[in-house]
């Protein structure tokens, strides 16, 4: 199912509520139990030389499936409390990977893919249809400009609380929630020149010529790619800030 930036504020309410866990299973019941299965949620993803470390929340005592193309898979089980930790190595070209939970043969998707540049210096990040961007590596100021050609979203970090200051087409203010992230929704496809508390970005999300596959495009990375329900959307990301790579 398609699903537009234009039309998913409600949604992305809907996926934070879910990310505060506020309907977690209790910790005591296991997946099987409570007839309920929560897709993972990933919280960080650190590196470690080439390896990624992905760390999360599922159901507990469930099993966490984190797989790509062809044989690329790796899997781990939650503790008891629904935390998991799982190591990647980094993949030879950059992937999508699919994140669910797994119940026998059956599988319980996240709504989002999980994206592992293969080169280091390329961007970590949780990819969703008509979503903003939820970046994992280090950064701040801009994190990712999303769009599907007549909507976009712009995302990013700074203190808790902070006001960040977004000059584009127009001046606006938003404020960095209690993990320090902001997001604002706008029109147009994406690529026009904004300011970021008076750092200056030049946007190019259309570039990538090559479908799921990270290009550089400006000064930073791009990506074009779809869902399997047909979905398609573009992601530009600023390359990090050489004092804190």
């Amino acid at each position: 199912m398609k699903r537009p930036i234009a039309s998913t504020l409600a949604v992305l309410a809907a996926l934070t509520t879910s990310a505060c866990g506020e309907q977690a299973p209790p910790a005591a019941e296991t997946a099987q139990e409570s007839g309920w299965v929560m897709p993972p949620e990933i919280a960080e993803v650190a590196s470690s030389g080439r390896e990624l470390i992905v760390r999360g929340q599922a159901s507990p005592l469930g099993r966490v499936v984190v797989s790509g193309a062809g044989d690329l898979a790796y899997a781990v089980g939650a503790d008891a409390e629904g935390r998991f930790e799982l190591r990647v190595p980094r993949p030879p070209q950059d992937t999508l990977f699919l994140v669910e939970a797994r119940v026998g043969q059956e599988g319980f998707p996240a709504p989002y893919r999980l994206l592992i540049g293969a080169d280091p210096s390329a961007p970590v990040a949780l990819l969703a249809i008509g979503a903003p961007t939820l970046r994992l590596d280090a950064g701040s100021g801009l994190d990712a400009v999303d769009t599907d050609g007549r909507a976009s979203f712009v995302s990013g970090r700074a203190v808790a609380g902070a006001e960040v200051v977004i000059e584009g087409s127009v001046q606006r203010t938003v404020t960095a929630d209690e993990r320090g992230r902001w997001r604002l929704a706008g029109s147009g496809d994406g690529s026009t020149p904004i300011t970021i508390d008076g750092t200056a970005y030049a946007p190019a999300p259309g570039g990538a010529a090559t479908p799921d596959t990270l290009q550089r495009s400006g000064a930073g990375w791009s990506i074009a790619w779809s869902s399997p329900g047909g979905g398609r959307q573009s992601t530009w990301f600023p390359d990090r800030p050489a004092t804190i790579r």
